[in-house]
């Protein structure tokens, strides 16, 4: 999740926090490409360890001189470089987008080498059902190979040892009076393509 300016890092935490008790008693919590650390400081201030990993210098630097512990590298790396199950839970916001399906199949593979049985996977994706999304702001990052809908997950987490317990939409925006209104309409005379725009799974580490 890119956050540009003071204001934006408030949308981020009100973004992320309602994932944050997801992990309590399921630490130490993994995220993947864990960008400017907004989740990973949301985790330090409810006493839950957090370990990131991600590429690039400058975020890794900001985040440790935060107190953040932040690896350096490749996702894929260093999920081979720990020990079966050393992780209680694992964050994957806005990452899969990124990859091919044989990517992310590999992912949630390595996610459940690295995260102990009963423990929990969080993904985080932009909702292409949201016509906003899919008519613009999802293809807007040159980044992104391709969209990843709640069913698409679900096929790719239970071939790796996940079981789907829980999905749902979210959105960064703050919710008004308003936009609801204008939403539910839209729901109404075009079918339900106005909705969060992202969604999430909640998925448990199979036995």
């Amino acid at each position: 999740m890119y956050v540009a300016d003071a204001r934006d890092l408030q949308v981020a935490k009100r973004y992320f926090t309602p994932f944050v008790e997801r992990f309590r008693n399921q630490e130490p919590v993994l995220e993947l490409a864990s960008g400017k650390g907004i989740f990973q400081d949301l985790l330090k201030e409810a006493g839950i360890q957090g370990v990131g990993v991600e590429m690039d210098d400058d975020l890794c630097q900001s985040c440790q001189q935060r107190g953040l512990q932040i690896i350096k590298g490749d996702l894929f790396s260093h999920m081979d470089s720990v020990a079966e199950g050393h992780y209680g839970g694992c964050l994957a916001s806005h990452i899969v987008e990124h990859f091919l399906p044989q990517q992310v199949d590999e992912m949630f593979h390595k996610a459940a080498r690295v995260v102990r049985p009963g423990g929990i996977l969080v993904v985080i994706t932009p909702n292409i059902a949201n016509l906003r999304r899919a008519a613009g702001d999802f293809w807007r990052d040159p980044t992104h190979v391709r969209p990843y809908p709640i069913a698409a997950l679900h096929k790719l987490l239970r071939k790796n040892q996940w079981e789907m317990v829980d999905s749902g939409e979210c959105t960064d925006r703050p919710t008004s009076v308003k936009r609801t209104i204008v939403y539910t309409l839209r729901n109404v005379l075009l079918g339900r393509y106005w909705g969060g725009d992202d969604v999430w799974v909640v998925a448990k580490r199979l036995p």
